[in-house]
């Protein structure tokens, strides 16, 4: 080995060792921030869960179950050795595959059917939903075997889905959103509504695909077949659980319809949100430049860039859900003003600010956010709207736990500004939770138009 050749191994143990100890030292600053962060994983919070109203009865399940064997053995009739094909080529429909997972389903809620009864409420309708997308695979195979045989053709599935949307509509008329309070009205029947709009969105699939609308240039009307098949049983459905919810409701005397008090309800909301917004600053001053406000991000996530929000429920007349979402988007709309100050920690255009973000400040923005949501669980918990809203604050808290996680996982691989950041980040969603777990009441008197209740 030359003497060039011994400098230059040399050299290379050098930055080898150089960077080993750069990443020890690094490892060393940030064991107070690995200690803290697993302190933060011991806090613990309330474990709550979405209310269900709709409670399908044993006899529901058993009629759907029935239903889909009915539809299976016509399947089977027409295709005696089960092996489902298509004369041309499925881009989306995948009967076969859609037939399979049907009779699957068939075959394990068969094995279930005598503990139906043991099930909560909100089981029974997971396994009803499980029962309905089935019957829709197990239509398809039918409707796929009668196209191909002629005993079906396009023009009679475009005239199912007329009518379809046609006994939609019918659905819509018939809720009066009998209740006895706003906020189980709100619940109660935003659940229901979403039932409704499942099946809405299987109509109209069914419609995309039978005409091969916008961005989908393939037309399947055995899809088409499938998604109506589904959508007609969660339309029968939806009349059995609205008739479940009255008689629950009218067990109150003070009972009665609440679609008014609901429509009043979403127009307060609107014009108390864009009040709120309006009045909220979303730049800091920095020196000469202006920096985006950490309230700049919340509207981005919570307003600007959600789908299906509570507009979009409205237009579709759903109106309970479009007040249970509103009263989700104006506590979020409360809570602008506590972060006009704070420096977002995303930036498209320009450097994102320096922080100085530790471990501790994350331990210590998670322990004020579980006080504070265990404080509203403890004094509002038994009304049915703080209780939904609670339950989507366990999903962000849960969230946040794997956040944490993965916090841990990289402490020493991010660079200290990137780490700093992410600190950030975190003990910011951990504000949020806290604000918002204290806005709700507010966020309800909004609604209701009771200032007691704030």
């Amino acid at each position: 080995m030359n003497r060039r050749s011994v400098l230059a191994w040399f050299g290379s143990g050098l930055v080898v060792i150089g960077l080993g100890g750069y990443h020890q030292r690094r490892r060393l600053r940030r064991w107070p921030d690995r200690d803290a962060l697993h302190a933060a994983q011991e806090i613990e919070y309330p474990t709550v869960s979405h209310p269900s109203y709709l409670r399908p009865t044993e006899s529901h399940l058993t009629d759907a179950l029935d239903d889909l064997a009915e539809r299976v053995d016509a399947a089977r009739e027409r295709w005696p050795d089960e092996e489902v094909e298509a004369d041309d080529e499925e881009y989306m429909a995948n009967s076969g595959r859609r037939f399979e997972r049907a009779k699957a389903t068939l075959e394990d809620l068969e094995e279930q059917r005598r503990t139906f009864e043991e099930l909560s409420a909100a089981e029974r309708l997971e396994v009803l939903g499980d029962l309905r997308t089935a019957l829709g695979g197990a239509e398809q195979a039918v409707a796929l075997a009668d196209l191909q045989r002629g005993d079906r053709d396009r023009d009679d599935i475009i005239t199912d889905l007329e009518a379809l949307r046609d006994e939609y509509e019918t659905a819509l008329d018939d809720l009066s959103y009998v209740a006895s309070s706003l906020s189980w009205a709100a619940t109660a029947y935003g659940e229901l509504d979403e039932w409704l709009d499942n099946a809405r969105g299987s109509i109209r699939m069914g419609e995309r695909y039978v005409h091969g609308e916008g961005t989908i240039d393939t037309v399947e009307p055995q899809y088409s077949a499938a998604r109506a098949a589904s959508a007609r049983a969660r339309l029968a459905d939806a009349d059995r659980l609205r008739d479940s919810l009255e008689e629950t409701a009218r067990e109150n005397t003070t009972a009665h319809s609440f679609e008014q008090e609901l429509e009043d309800a979403y127009e307060r909301l609107e014009e108390r949100t864009d009040t709120v917004i309006e009045q909220v600053e979303f730049d800091i001053e920095d020196g000469a430049d202006e920096v985006r406000s950490h309230a700049s991000e919340i509207s981005l996530r919570e307003y600007i860039a959600v789908h299906d929000g509570p507009d979009d429920a409205y237009e579709k007349e759903l109106l309970a859900l479009a007040v249970r979402r509103k009263v989700e988007h104006h506590a979020y709309a409360l809570i602008h003003s506590e972060f006009e100050d704070a420096p977002a920690t995303q930036h498209f255009d320009a450097s994102i600010p320096e922080f100085d973000t530790t471990g501790a400040d994350v331990r210590d923005a998670k322990n004020r956010a579980a006080v504070a949501f265990d404080d509203r669980i403890r004094t509002d918990g038994d009304d049915p709207l703080v209780r939904h809203l609670c339950a989507t604050l366990v999903k962000r808290l849960d969230r946040q736990e794997r956040r944490l996680g993965r916090h841990l996982d990289a402490i020493n691989d991010d660079a200290a500004d990137e780490w700093t950041v992410d600190l950030e980040r975190t003990r910011l969603r951990y504000r949020e939770i806290e604000e918002l777990a204290t806005a709700i009441p507010a966020a309800i008197a909004a609604a209701t138009g009771n200032a007691d209740h704030a």
